[in-house]
């Protein structure tokens, strides 16, 4: 199955695999990016990063990290910039 990701950091990649879930997606991404968006030890997403799916925070999916991806399914990665003065 190809999974289409959009990112703010890296355009919008598109990642093929089998049984594709949240955790496969962020750590194919990483590899690509070389951004280490998740920790798989700890299973947490680096503070800098907000990851969505279908528009609901990874957070609040019903499997969190490991939730399954089903075909249509849009995810959404983001690079969460703050700049101080």
């Amino acid at each position: 199955m190809v999974v289409k990701v959009k990112t703010n950091f890296f355009g919008q990649p598109e990642l093929e695999m089998g049984n594709p879930t949240l955790r496969k997606i962020l750590l194919e991404l990483s590899n690509k990016t070389k951004f280490s968006i998740f920790d798989p030890v700890s299973n947490q997403i680096h503070g800098e990063f907000k990851v969505y799916l279908n528009g609901v925070e990874q957070e609040d999916t019903s499997h969190g990290i490991d939730t399954d991806l089903k075909e249509g399914d849009k995810v959404e990665v983001t690079l969460v910039v703050l700049s101080g003065g």
